[in-house]
């Protein structure tokens, strides 16, 4: 593992970082079959195991006192960025290995040889994998191509590595479209909340203030600009339709909850870095699909300003995959 594995922490984090609620502490990692669980890094992910809001987001309150004042850790995403670190190996493996074999839903051939997963399911499949597949870019983008013979793990030459862009992501087809697919959701759960992520974030808070300027002048306008040029690449009201009401509640409930447990097998990552960004990421997508499946407005209108940032930092790194993707073909 590189020294780039670890995080770069904030020194002057702002007041608001010790004014947010907290995940459960009891987290168990037997399912990943791996301890790596630290207290290290147990703090990166309290901050933004916070950003999940519990209480609005799976309708009950499981959020838990803070009983060390010192615990949070508030760091600046543009001093940490998603990149290669040496992150594998079994550890790795065993993340993934419960990110697809159990958070994803399993698929059960019908007898006459179609899919046995409902449309909701294989989206939320498809947004998985297309997570996946932006994570394994941004590695092949920024990768370690030398070590340095000088100095402990530390690298020497930086670097896109073709090679793993095309093993993991380029020569299949399928991970490739996924890419897409989770942009299209983020993008499209972005223009239905758009007016909630300006509102998320103070005007007067001095860490965001530039960011949010440059999110209402420039970005958001472009956004709005894109999916009124485009057509519709993705209808969320096809989801449910086929559904009984108490149905696609049900069905939006388990959405919800596979949400849920992946927060939870983030929390088990044993690299900082990638826990960090594994954690936003995760936290970006699921409000992505908050937005899109719910069919209560409060639920479009109402972000934190921790579901805020996660939302348009992960329509971000899926952006910029998509790039690396035509980069390294």
């Amino acid at each position: 593992v590189l020294r780039d594995c670890s995080v770069c922490e904030c020194e002057s984090p702002p007041i608001w970082a010790s004014e947010v609620d907290w995940m459960p502490d009891d987290l168990e990692c037997q399912h990943i079959e791996d301890e790596v669980v630290t207290s290290v890094d147990a703090h990166v992910t309290d901050t933004f195991g916070s950003l999940v809001q519990t209480d609005t987001f799976f309708g009950e309150d499981t959020t838990a006192e803070l009983e060390d004042e010192d615990a949070a850790v508030v760091v600046d995403l543009r001093k940490n960025p998603e990149q290669y670190t040496g992150y594998t190996g079994r550890s790795a493996e065993k993340v993934w290995k419960a990110v697809h074999e159990e958070n994803c839903f399993q698929q059960e051939d019908e007898s006459d040889g179609t899919c046995g997963l409902s449309a909701d399911q294989r989206v939320y499949n498809r947004v998985i994998s297309g997570m996946h597949s932006s994570i394994s870019l941004h590695v092949a983008s920024s990768y370690c191509l030398e070590l340095d013979t000088d100095r402990i793990a530390e690298c020497k030459t930086w670097g896109a590595n073709r090679t793993l862009a095309y093993e993991r992501v380029l020569s299949r087809k399928d991970r490739l479209e996924n890419l897409y697919v989770v942009f299209a959701v983020m993008l499209r759960a972005v223009q239905k909340a758009s007016a909630a992520i300006a509102a998320a974030v103070p005007e007067q808070d001095s860490y965001f203030a530039e960011s949010l300027i440059e999110w209402k002048e420039h970005l958001q306008p472009e956004l709005l600009k894109i999916t009124r040029s485009c057509p519709l690449t993705f209808d969320e009201s096809e989801l449910f339709n086929a559904y009984a009401q108490e149905d696609a509640e049900y069905k939006r409930k388990e959405l919800k909850r596979r949400i849920s447990h992946l927060f939870e097998v983030m929390e088990c990552v044993g690299c900082d870095r990638c826990k960090l960004w594994g954690t936003l990421q995760s936290l970006g997508v699921g409000t992505a699909l908050r937005i899109i499946i719910d069919d209560d407005d409060l639920q479009v209108t109402n972000l934190s300003r921790q579901e805020a940032v996660a939302l348009v930092h992960t329509l971000e790194r899926f952006s910029s995959a998509l790039v690396y993707a035509d980069q390294l073909r």
